[in-house]
């Protein structure tokens, strides 16, 4: 029976389990029973890209807030939001950071499980139809992308909400097209769901705005009025520019991130929703949902403010 008042837990049990936690970039300790194969893996990925990147991994900082506290059964379950700052260096000094959402279960001050907070990961079913834009609406050359005031959303809302959009489980895409209509991007294609890209209210957008895979198909349409080639190395892409993933090489596309900096070798760092990140090496080896399968698309978006208007 689910109990109700004022919850007492040991939090200090908590912040030491998180702390061990931390303690595993630096070798140092013991992996504790709650943290999951796979995400050790993921830990040790991500000391293996410093390494490969010739980055010191000098701090690692962890913030704890707790959402919801409930006991059931003599069960304690707490979803708690988990802020991790990485302070790495090259030749200069500089941060990456993410943002977790989770849930642990303690009972009689011993941990029985954390896990991240329950995502949906199923692909959301959708028919992508034949781009049937109208001539007046297929190409305005005169719409150009603004990639700062891309990268400014991107850099405020990487771990937060902007209330004037949903939030979805699988936050990455709506995440990005809000970035993109940032930018200056021009919606096309209201009101049918598979043409186009476009968002007019919380219930009621194309799939391309909220769903990888359309976006995926989109970006390269000739009638987005900002053409976004696909390129072949992600040295090849800009601020502002987005790369796609196809985690299990299935040709089904997951995932995608904007870019937000570079590091000293010219390697883009990108921001995220849905696990949220900021500053975090495009390629993604550090992810729980890495596998050697891993397919990537680099978009480069062509006209932007460096660009005269096309005729």
């Amino acid at each position: 029976m689910l109990k109700r008042g004022i919850i007492l837990f040991n939090r200090e049990l908590l912040e030491c389990y998180l702390k061990e936690r931390l303690q595993l970039y630096f070798g140092e300790g013991h992996r504790s029973h709650p943290i999951q194969e796979k995400e050790y893996q993921a830990i040790r990925r991500k000391v293996e890209l410093y390494n490969k990147r010739n980055i010191s991994l000098v701090k690692v900082y962890g913030n704890l807030d707790v959402n919801n506290i409930w006991t059931d059964q003599d069960v304690t379950y707490i979803n708690y939001t988990f802020h991790t700052r990485y302070f790495l260096k090259q030749t200069d000094l500089y941060f990456e950071e993410d943002q977790h959402e989770r849930q642990i279960a303690i009972e009689n001050n011993e941990i029985l499980y954390d896990i991240p907070f329950p995502i949906d990961n199923q692909v959301e079913n959708f028919e992508l139809e034949e781009d049937d834009l109208s001539e007046n609406e297929s190409l305005d050359r005169n719409n150009r992308y603004n990639r700062f005031n891309a990268v400014k959303y991107a850099e405020t809302w990487w771990d937060g909400h902007n209330k004037e959009y949903p939030l979805y489980a699988n936050d990455c895409t709506n995440f990005i097209s809000q970035c993109l209509r940032a930018g200056g991007i021009r919606m096309v294609g209201m009101p049918k769901p598979g043409t186009g890209w476009w968002y007019k209210n919380h219930s009621n957008s194309s799939y391309s705005w909220r769903v990888a895979h359309a976006l995926r198909r989109f970006l390269p349409s000739p009638k987005t009025g900002i053409k976004a080639e696909e390129v072949p190395s992600p040295k090849d892409l800009t601020l502002g520019d987005i790369i796609v993933y196809d985690f299990e090489g299935d040709g089904v596309w997951n995932h995608c991130t904007i870019v937000v900096a570079k590091d000293e070798n010219g390697e883009p760092l990108v921001n995220a929703h849905t696990v949220n990140s900021r500053k975090r090496y495009w390629s993604y080896y550090d992810s729980s949902a890495f596998t050697e399968n891993i397919k990537y698309k680099f978009f480069h978006f062509v006209d932007d403010f460096s660009n005269p208007p096309m005729e």
